[in-house]
């Protein structure tokens, strides 16, 4: 055989068999995605509507019933907003700040909610509201310290827990001093007596008051 036909050979060949090769389809198109090593996949955003996620660690009722809610068990929501060199609250600014805690209350009852704070305005502006689950808050104006090295408690007001279950507690400062010091060392939950007073208890959402 001489070269030209075994170089003519080996060209059907090949044709040959790429031809019989079966042809692979075109790879299909992606759904359009954001894709970026930025974004944790554990971590889960806060909608416009939604409650903040993750929950902090849950809070237990002590020995004698209250619920003593720290800085250091709460979630911290805003920007600007922090704990100092002696773990109290600081930086509030505006209403896109949050703070939130979640208890378990065992032993169903009415509680005195208290704050202890650091507020030296020269006038009492600085007013507090707390939330108790989804619809009710108390709310009022946290007393003035002596000095910015001085705790003061404020007494915001009655709040009738009546299942044992955990709640959502989650404080705003509707209304803050213009000048002077002002920061959060603790909120208490403390049982009253069987007898609680016949003052409201509380607010809806709707600004009435409601009792027990």
């Amino acid at each position: 055989m001489s070269i030209f036909n075994f170089l003519l050979t080996v060209l059907l060949l090949g044709i040959c068999i790429g031809c019989s090769r079966p042809r692979q389809a075109p790879p299909k198109p992606e759904p359009d995605a954001i894709k970026s090593k930025s974004i944790d996949p554990q971590r889960v955003l806060k909608s416009a509507d939604s409650d903040p996620q993750p929950l902090p660690p849950t809070v237990y009722q002590d020995s004698d019933g209250s619920v003593d809610l720290s800085p250091l068990t709460a979630k911290l929501i805003g920007e600007g907003i922090d704990l100092n060199e002696w773990d109290q609250i600081v930086g509030f600014k505006n209403r896109d700040q949050r703070v939130l805690w979640q208890i378990h209350i065992s032993t169903p009852g009415t509680y005195q909610i208290e704050v202890d704070a650091i507020c030296t305005s020269p006038t009492q502006e600085a007013r507090m509201r707390v939330y108790i689950g989804d619809t009710r808050f108390l709310e009022d104006l946290i007393q003035l310290s002596d000095n910015d090295q001085t705790l003061t408690t404020t007494r915001l007001g009655e709040i009738t827990l009546d299942a044992p279950k955990e709640y959502r507690i989650e404080i705003e400062m509707v209304g803050l001093p213009l000048i002077g010091k002002f920061s959060i060392s603790e909120v208490r939950l403390v049982p009253l007596e069987e007898n609680p007073s016949s003052l409201p208890k509380f607010q809806t959402e709707d600004g009435f008051n409601e009792g027990n």
